[in-house]
């Protein structure tokens, strides 16, 4: 038998030993079309805000750089419970998973309560540093009150998606952005082709459908982590569980700031991006909302890798868990080639989807050719960080991260696109350059082995407790 068909889908006879008997085709698939959904949300509101215009397309996608950031912060922060509930899965030691899962839904929710209350009342000096026109910022300062104001919603969702996943549920997440994108879909056109019926602000109204849909999900997904199966035992956290929080935030922050590194850089990008103009920042916009398509396979693989090494890290089974990052890192990149040069073929029919604006066509077809180098290396970052995150080996990936994408992805953005005068294209081969050099480092850690040391420490303080 060979290592993809080992690792790739389970039969239900294995399945009934456990949810760590899973296959990775088994957590990739729904993972997969859970990203699909998930991005077409973002996608669908893209297209019915170009109805509106350019402007307010670049003003929101400029609020949803500071909207993902702390989405990021929240899952990164969950995934330190989450990794340490893989493992506690992976040694069948489901007390500790009951304790670390109302841990986690406890701080995300205190999270969405913070984040919430930020963009309410903070908006206006988060868009300061990112020089717009100011009816641009007013369109932007208006999304972030409404969407990130309920960021509370999707901080919840995060965590019981995960423990979906986690438990042997995986389609759940699936069932969750269906419901999402009816809502997001149905809201929105109502918003844009009927707002004046609704007395209601397009703009206002497609945020709205954005809330309603997370309020859909996180209602829909904490219905199904019920019947599931999962609980949450808030009297676990009384006394207060000083080692498991510590354990967990010991992966989640590094993974946070880990995370944050990307996020935090893209937003500086954007900022150097908006100097160019914003009919670049708009061709910026509209290539990524469809370039993300490219690297869903190899993120869908590289999640369910990271939950199923997770379990062999549990159950000390170290080489088991090197056949599955080396499987899943075959697939990511090949995926992503395939798919980066059949939407290289598609460029200029998916850009029409959004404008007729004549430089944008041409600036980002050419900007789709230079990304076949951002997705090869992205396929590397996709599976070896989630391998190395399962692990608890989080640290050294921070350091990386924070190093590269601000030298390598900032600088380069601001040294290429601006003193260079590269324009967008300049950016574009800082972007590349980041992903292959933090994708090589890693890859270069991964098969070092120093990771393992730290992930037999850490399998034993779970199996001590």
């Amino acid at each position: 038998m060979t290592d993809m068909q080992k690792y790739l889908w389970a039969s239900k006879e294995q399945r009934a030993l456990g949810p760590e008997y899973i296959g990775l085709g088994q957590l990739a698939l729904p993972i997969l079309l859970e990203s699909i959904l998930r991005s077409t949300v973002g996608l669908i509101d893209v297209a019915f805000l170009s109805r509106l215009s350019d402007s307010v397309v670049s003003a929101v996608s400029v609020a949803n750089q500071y909207i993902i950031l702390c989405q990021i912060i929240a899952s990164s922060l969950a995934g330190g419970s989450i990794v340490c509930i893989n493992q506690a899965i992976g040694m069948k030691n489901y007390r500790r998973v009951v304790k670390l899962s109302s841990i986690a839904l406890s701080a995300n929710m205190l999270l969405g309560v913070v984040f919430g209350l930020l963009f309410l009342f903070g908006s206006n000096s988060l868009l300061f540093i990112m020089r717009m026109e100011p009816a641009s910022t007013g369109y932007a300062c208006r999304y972030m009150n409404i969407v990130g104001g309920m960021m509370i919603f999707q901080c919840v969702e995060i965590v019981s998606a995960s423990l979906c996943r986690s438990m042997g549920h995986p389609n759940a997440p699936l069932i969750i952005n269906l419901a999402e994108n009816l809502v997001n879909i149905v809201g929105n056109y109502l918003a844009v082709f009927h707002h004046a019926a609704l007395g209601i602000d397009p703009l206002d109204g497609v945020a709205l459908a954005t809330v309603l849909s997370r309020v859909t999900g996180m209602t829909i997904s904490l219905a199904i982590v019920h019947r599931a199966g999962v609980r949450f035992s808030f009297r676990s956290l009384v006394p207060f569980p000083k080692e498991d929080i510590r354990l967990s935030l010991s992966i989640g922050i590094p993974g946070g700031f880990n995370n944050i590194a990307y996020s935090v850089s893209q937003i500086i990008s954007t900022a150097i991006i908006t100097i160019l103009g914003e009919t670049m920042v708009a061709t910026k916009v509209y290539v990524n909302n469809i370039v993300h398509y490219v690297a869903l396979v190899g993120m869908a693989f590289g999640s369910a890798s990271s939950i199923l090494i997770g379990y062999k890290i549990g159950a000390g089974e170290f080489e088991e868990a090197n056949v599955v990052r080396a499987l899943v890192t075959k697939i990511g990149l090949i995926s992503n080639i395939a798919f980066s040069l059949l939407f290289i073929l598609l460029r200029y029919p998916l850009l029409g989807i959004f404008t007729e604006n004549e430089t944008i066509l041409r600036v980002g077809g050419m900007i789709f050719i230079l990304d076949l180098a951002v997705e090869i290396g992205r396929s590397l970052n996709n599976t070896v960080a989630s391998a190395l995150q399962a692990t608890g080996d989080v640290t050294y990936q921070m350091i990386v991260n924070q190093l590269s994408g601000w030298i390598v992805s900032v600088g380069g953005a601001y040294l290429f696109g601006i003193v260079f005068g590269w324009g967008l294209y300049g950016v574009w081969a800082a972007f590349a350059l980041d992903e292959m050099t933090r994708g090589l480092i890693l890859l270069h850690r991964w098969r070092s082995g120093k990771w393992r040391a730290g992930a037999e420490a850490r399998r034993k303080m779970i199996a001590g407790n």
